[in-house]
């Protein structure tokens, strides 16, 4: 398979959203700070991502679909901190502040909540590098990178940009102290109307909460009761196999001629359809090094079909192949002629791969056809079959031992007469004249007796006595099919059922789950032999655990971060509170988008999981500062929303709008990489409105049950 096409479209996707993304960063510090300062902190972009490409060398990390992956991911993340320190620092100079000791004081004020924001977001990653399954693997760079890119982006901000900051902002003539935005007019309404709905919100903090959590609970419904879950969906992968069986020991001269009209209809297929396509004789290759179905003979033959990228077409790969089916169909001259459409990820098997394992093949048989009769006429499976392959016509001898013991014969007897008469065996030896060396003289039977099944009858076997016994007398020769291979599994005979799925009809998990329901006692019944569901059902359980598991403890690391940061086992809740609020965005649009929850949706999810925090730290924080300067608490939850309202918006802002490009296909889409873009996006749009309203409120109750409860001061 060419896999170029995929790295050339990454590519493509990388340095198109890198400059929307780098232009959207600029377009939003304009609206915000002046030109100079806002082209300082955009200058964080390039200067970790170098900082982040030279790392990658050091460590051997190639770019590829994988490392592109990260890249694309943290892309809209780099200016955060920057942004952060950035606005901190303008925020002094607006109020009359020498821009040396704005830089200075406004980059120290930061510096441990910044900090604290990098090393959840790497907390939420990190654990990634330690799934130890085939999909660990293959992730395995994303979570280097994103940790690689964010160290780096933290120091240019820490490192870099306050000396930038220090001589690009200057103090503006008129400057009124105390009276910051005044010249954002447009800012001001959004400022006094934050305001207002945080007054009201506080006022009614428990009306507010409960309708949180009710919003919560129903998106947790939506996702339970009406999304489905496809690990690998197929999205993005241009291409298709049509694949053929004609009768055993068809030579590929006929087999050429049978694969013809295939290959004519799959011509016909329109020029925005159809890039190109390659036929294979003689075998079936593997998928991506893992198929059961891997084979290889003369009555074999395989058409591998390229599409035009998804842009240039009306039709999915499943439309076209589920049309050439009906045209297939009628094609005549193959055993068997099935569609085979891979899937994005690592090779983890198709999406149905049930394997029975045993001693008796004509049991496994037996077994293996209750599942593909059962499989052929579930809704949503397609191109079904069992992975046994037959091989070339063989004759096989069975002695009745019973009666070779009473003519004193044995099974090697019986053999060597046999052997003798097709192969041939020497009868004696002649020494010609004048020759150094015995010459043997081999009998057998003529051509026309080798080939004639009725000549076992004519045998006739010695044994210890002399006595000839015909060979009808103690054994019997039937026809039948050989074995073209047998595979093996814990070191037991296994067939394969295997078979594909239509993800809009029914998934993997669903039928794989049925299926267990229905065949519980098949392994009762047959004692000794076993059942596994393998393939895209288990790999994908494997990985989903996984996540969950790198999930929690990702939940873990962050709570520890959080509690050493404020010294409080109570304050963390409020900024983690985020986190389950950040899911409803992402329930919401992958419903409104009539999308599965995928592998790299869940994916998605979990670097939101450190992405939502990074504006809870900053508030809740100074929200801290402010009450241990001597402040009430409703004033000290006002103002530092207030404070915090600039720079929340212009970071949540900036990272939607370095990834809302790649959600939505815009400068070039990337289907594997949608999912995981629409999970942040979404997740960000929600968790932004929360921390900016939601987390005060929350502030004010936990503080209320300290005080009331736990009869402290304050949380």
């Amino acid at each position: 398979n060419d896999f170029s096409y995929y790295v050339k479209r990454r590519l493509g996707v990388l340095k198109n959203n890198g400059i929307i993304g780098f232009f959207f960063v600029l377009v939003i510090l304009f609206l915000f700070l002046d030109p100079l300062p806002a082209f300082v902190t955009a200058l964080g972009i390039p200067i970790a991502l170098f900082i982040t490409f030279l790392m990658m060398s050091v460590l051997g990390i190639t770019i590829n679909l994988v490392s592109m992956l990260g890249l694309i991911i943290v892309l809209g993340m780099l200016v955060d901190d920057g942004i952060i320190v950035a606005e901190n620092v303008y925020r002094y100079v607006e109020q009359g502040m020498s821009p040396k000791e704005a830089a200075v004081k406004g980059t120290e004020e930061v510096v441990a909540p910044v900090t604290v924001t990098i090393l959840t977001t790497c907390a939420a990653f990190a654990p990634l590098l330690f799934m130890k399954d085939i999909m660990g693997k293959f992730i395995k760079e994303i979570p280097l990178i994103v940790m690689i890119a964010l160290s780096a982006s933290l120091l240019e901000a820490f490192l870099i940009l306050p000396s930038h900051l220090y001589d690009f902002v200057k103090i503006k003539k008129g400057s009124h102290h105390n009276k910051p935005h005044k010249e954002k007019i447009w800012y001001r309404k959004i400022l006094d109307f934050y305001t207002g709905s945080l007054h009201f919100a506080l006022n009614h903090r428990k009306k507010y909460l409960l309708g949180m959590f009710f919003i919560l609970g129903f998106a947790i419904y939506i996702w339970t009761a009406h999304m489905k879950t496809v690990y690998f969906t197929g999205e993005g992968i241009e291409q298709f196999f049509i694949r053929v069986e004609a009768k055993k020991g068809t030579p590929l001269e006929k087999l050429n001629e049978l694969i013809a009209p295939v290959e004519d209809l799959v011509a016909e297929l329109p020029e925005n359809e159809l890039d190109s396509f390659r036929t294979y004789l003689g075998s079936i290759e593997s998928e991506r090094g893992f198929d059961p179905t891997a084979k290889s003979g003369t009555h074999l033959g395989q058409i591998t079909v390229y599409l035009t990228p998804q842009q240039q077409r009306k039709r999915s790969p499943k439309d076209i192949t589920d049309a050439l089916r009906v045209k297939l169909d009628k094609i005549e001259g193959f055993e068997r002629l099935y569609f085979f459409r891979p899937k994005e990820g690592p090779p983890i098997g198709r999406a149905i791969s049930i394997g029975i394992k045993g001693e008796d093949f004509n049991v496994l048989q037996e077994i293996a056809d209750k599942y593909y009769q059962r499989l052929k006429n579930y809704p949503g499976v397609s191109d079904a079959e069992i992975s046994f392959n037959k091989g070339k016509h063989t004759l096989r001898i069975e002695v009745d031992e019973n009666k070779a013991q009473q003519y004193y014969l044995t099974v090697g007897d019986i053999a060597t007469a046999v052997r003798h008469a097709f192969r041939g065996g020497v009868a004696t030896t002649i020494k010609p004249l004048k020759a150094e060396k015995e010459i043997d003289v081999v009998v057998r039977f003529i051509k026309s007796k080798r080939d004639d099944l009725n000549s076992f009858q004519n045998i006739l076997i010695p044994n210890k006595f002399g006595n000839l016994i015909p060979f009808a007398a103690v054994a019997k020769v039937m026809e039948e099919d050989g074995f073209y291979d047998i595979k093996h599994l814990d070191g037991k005979r296994v067939l394969y059922v295997l078979g594909d799925v239509d993800d809009e009809l029914a998934t993997s998990s669903e039928v794989n789950k049925t299926l267990k329901k229905e065949f519980k006692e098949i392994e009762r019944q047959y004692f000794g032999y076993t059942v596994k569901y393998s393939g895209e059902f288990e790999k994908g359980n494997e990985s989903k655990a996984n996540l969950m598991r790198s999930f929690s403890i990702a939940f873990f690391a962050i709570f520890m971060i959080l509690a050493t940061m404020f010294n409080s086992l109570l304050q963390p809740f409020i900024v983690m509170i985020a986190i389950p609020f950040g899911l409803i965005g992402v329930i919401f649009a992958f419903f409104a988008h009539g999308r599965p929850l995928s592998f790299f949706g869940l994916m998605g999810v979990i670097g939101l999981t450190g992405i939502v925090v990074n504006d809870s730290v900053v508030l809740v924080d100074f929200i801290n500062r402010l009450r241990k300067e001597g402040k009430d608490r409703r004033s000290s939850l006002i103002e530092a929303g207030q404070m915090r309202l600039r720079p929340i918006i212009m970071t949540s802002v900036t990272t939607i709008g370095g990834l809302v490009a790649v959600a939505y296909g815009i400068g070039g889409g990337d289907p594997f990489l949608k999912p995981m873009a629409l999970a942040i996006v979404w997740g960000l749009v929600f968790s932004t409105g929360l921390t900016l309203i939601g987390i005060p409120v929350i502030y004010a109750v936990l503080d209320d049950v300290a005080v009331r409860i736990f009869k402290r001061k304050q949380i």
